[in-house]
């Protein structure tokens, strides 16, 4: 249950979490996903292919704020952060015209969706380059004790300048 905390005071706020379409094409890799689509039902559409968008770490969060909002994940190493990913926008502007941005079409607003802040309009649809992974993926935590911090941070540059992707 949500506290409203999050809600800005005065603003127009829409509700589009019923529109959860998700389509996987597996030969081209396109993945188009309605705003609505939380990560978790992402990944499984997904992963029947042996596909992967690179989102977030928890399934209950929204693709498109996650998206539009940059998509810190654990892929992002070897895949880019969430608004690398997406090949396209469909949307309504905040004048009210049905709009798709990508490289060609409104290639400006194509950039601005992914970075360059908000207010641009409403994003009725993404179209995402998934990539190969899985269905196996490892994944975990190594825990070490306070008094080693220091020495274990100093090392972590190091480490990843010849770490794999």
């Amino acid at each position: 249950m949500s506290d409203g905390l999050a809600m800005p005071g005065g603003a127009l706020v829409v509700d589009l979490s019923g529109m959860r379409a998700i389509s996987v094409d597996p030969k081209t890799r396109v993945v188009r996903a309605q705003p609505g689509v939380l990560l978790g039902e992402l990944d499984a559409a997904t992963q029947q292919h042996g596909l992967v968008v690179p989102a977030g770490t928890v399934t209950t969060t929204g693709v498109a704020g996650l998206t539009l909002g940059g998509g810190i994940g654990h892929l992002m190493r070897r895949f880019g952060a969430t608004v690398d990913n997406p090949l396209a926008c469909e949307m309504v502007t905040v004048d009210g015209r049905r709009v798709r941005a990508d490289e060609k079409e409104n290639p400006e607003l194509f950039w601005a969706l992914r970075g360059g802040g908000g207010n641009f309009g409403v994003v009725t649809s993404f179209e995402f380059q998934a990539h190969p992974l899985g269905p196996d993926v490892v994944s975990g935590q190594i825990i070490f004790p306070r008094d080693q911090a220091a020495s274990i941070l100093a090392k972590i540059p190091g480490h990843m300048a010849d770490a794999p992707p």
